[in-house]
């Protein structure tokens, strides 16, 4: 047999950064969005009421 472990040693190390956030204000709701990718009404995406601004741990995007 033949395992090929190229694929496994070519994987981009993840880094995390402090990321500003818009977070929903409903407890009931778990939607937030990136400063970067948010609205201009600054509403949540899934239920509509209004967000609060947080920092979070994320992944970078390239």
């Amino acid at each position: 047999m033949f395992f090929n472990k190229k694929g496994q040693d070519d994987k981009p190390e993840v880094v995390f950064l402090n990321t500003e956030v818009y977070s929903c204000s409903d407890d009931n709701c778990k939607g937030w969005m990136r400063k970067d990718f948010a609205s201009d009404d600054l509403k949540c995406p899934l239920c509509g009421n209004d967000t609060t601004e947080e920092m979070r741990e994320l992944p970078q995007i390239l």
